[in-house]
């Protein structure tokens, strides 16, 4: 589980070690790529690790008319189907699938159902989930059931700020700090997961 501040590299190092770890594990397997909705996911994860991956030697096909992305390296291959999780109903699009893992990026934003659908479909010996978000309020069921209770999930929780990303210059990071205050600077800039004011 990766959460903190925005443009932290959250999205950038989840989903290349969701990648790199898929396809060094496993060979013949799908796995799920899962956003808010299947644009959020092409624009947040696909448009930046596709050309990454294809610099590190894959061989990366995406046929988008059927949310698939194909990835080969060093005679292994492994399909990631891409899914959105705008709301209760999107938990039938990921039933009945058998995976070796899930991506759930933006996972604050999903809803439970898909959430513990997609968890349900990771049955294959050495599956793993895979989460990052930007924190949201406290009694959100995502930070109460997994943030709260790791270990209970055999979960790692890594909490990233914007001296993590190794882009950002002090610059950028004060611009991005100036644009925040109140519930959203605790939020967007300290990563903290904190109840909206006056509620």
């Amino acid at each position: 589980i990766c959460d903190g501040a925005v443009r932290s590299g959250k999205t950038m190092c989840m989903g290349l070690s969701f990648f790199l770890w898929a396809m060094s594990r496993f060979s013949g397997v799908s796995f799920a790529v899962c956003g808010k909705t299947i644009r959020s996911v092409r624009r947040n994860v696909l448009v930046e690790l596709l050309p990454l991956l294809r610099s590190m030697g894959f061989a990366a096909r995406a046929r988008y008319s059927e949310n698939l992305v194909t990835l080969r390296f060093r005679g292994r291959e492994n399909r990631f189907y891409l899914f959105g999780g705008r709301d209760e109903s999107s938990a039938a699009l990921i039933q009945g699938m058998t995976l070796g893992g899930i991506l759930f990026d933006e996972v604050a934003l999903m809803p439970r159902s898909f959430v513990e659908q997609g968890v349900a479909r990771c049955s294959l010996p050495g599956a793993r989930l895979w989460f990052n978000c930007n924190p949201d309020s406290p009694n959100h069921w995502f930070y109460q059931e997994w943030l709260l209770h790791p270990e209970k999930h055999g979960a790692v929780h890594l909490h990233f700020l914007m001296d993590d990303n190794p882009v950002m210059t002090p610059k950028e990071i004060e611009s991005a700090e100036d644009m925040f205050s109140g519930v959203f600077y605790d939020r967007y800039i300290r990563g903290m997961w904190v109840v909206a004011e006056g509620r």
